[in-house]
């Protein structure tokens, strides 16, 4: 398992990062942006009682990675 996760950090470009600020604030855009998109789409394609729930936590989230990439 954790060779996938090395596999996937090594095809975004971390592990050529020698500065470990770097990877923490280019990881956080990488999640922002996942989640910004899985937010677009579901809110976009499923039903209200469906989505609420979901939206939510990813708002949550999105909320948390902007305070940890303000944070530093």
């Amino acid at each position: 398992m954790i060779k996938q996760e090395l596999n996937i950090l090594h095809d975004k470009g971390y592990m050529n990062m020698t500065d470990k600020r770097l990877v923490i604030e280019a990881a956080l855009l990488d999640c922002e942006e996942s989640l910004q998109e899985c937010y677009n789409l579901i809110d976009n394609n499923l039903s209200h009682k469906q989505k609420y729930n979901v939206l939510q936590n990813i708002n949550i989230s999105l909320t948390i990675l902007k305070l940890m990439k303000e944070s530093h």
